[in-house]
């Protein structure tokens, strides 16, 4: 996939400059010596099976349904600079039945700063944030994968209410027998835009999440519920 091929893939994302970076010694000095035969390899077979290579089985049986795509669905794996990116990135393109491609972008894990609430992940989740990408999202840095840790908040912060927490918390809309932690106790891990948000907390059984796809809140796996905002982009 050349340039022109993954503008098109893309779309939808915020029309700021990239380039695909060119092998040779420049690229290798800012990417992870793991990165390089994504980089150097003109196959793109070659370049998934390379990127794919790193990523941990355990985090994969979490999400099977996007793991089945990223076997039967990856076109081509990039190594990309954003404009708005600090560093260079793998970037994931995926043939999507909603606008034909869905593309995720992959952080670098040197780029890892362990966020508030961190232990909250599941163990094969903090790995793959520490190890693989430290960071899996696409068209907004925050969207339908993993945020960068360095970026993730607790709900009450993602909310610019960091000291007291959210007022009116939803209480009336939980209906489960643990107790709904306080939103200063909530790490948001990713979301679509402003009306769904995925969230994990030490508060509850570990493996566990709640969503909010407003105007409800539920108890659920945090595979599942990550596996369903991986999907989004793919099948709407």
């Amino acid at each position: 996939m050349d340039r022109d091929e993954l503008a098109g893939a893309l779309t939808g994302w915020a029309d700021t400059p990239f380039e695909i970076l060119e092998p040779g010694p420049a690229t290798r000095a800012l990417i992870p010596q793991a990165w390089w035969p994504v980089a150097e390899s003109s196959d793109p077979q070659e370049r998934i099976a390379a990127a794919l290579s790193f990523w941990n089985t355990d985090f994969l049986d979490l999400i099977p349904r996007f793991a089945a795509a990223l076997r039967t669905e990856l076109v081509d794996v990039r190594v990309v600079k954003h404009s708005w990116v600090d560093a260079p990135t793998l970037d994931y393109v995926l043939r999507s039945e909603v606008d034909g491609y869905a593309t995720w972008m992959g952080e670098s894990p040197a780029s890892f700063v362990e966020p508030p609430l961190f232990d909250s992940l599941p163990r094969p989740v903090q790995t793959f944030l520490r190890t693989v990408h430290a960071g899996f999202t696409t068209w907004d840095g925050e969207s339908c994968g993993l945020t960068a840790p360095r970026d993730m908040k607790t709900y009450a912060a993602y909310l610019d209410a960091a000291e007291d927490g959210v007022r009116g918390w939803f209480d009336s809309e939980w209906d489960h027998e643990i107790p709904l932690p306080d939103s200063r106790r909530f790490l948001r891990v990713t979301g679509r835009e402003t009306y769904s948000d995925l969230l994990t907390s030490p508060d509850l059984p570990l493996g566990t999440a709640v969503t909010y796809y407003e105007p409800d809140l539920e108890l659920t796996t945090f595979g599942e519920a990550l596996d369903e905002f991986l999907m989004i982009p793919l099948e709407g």
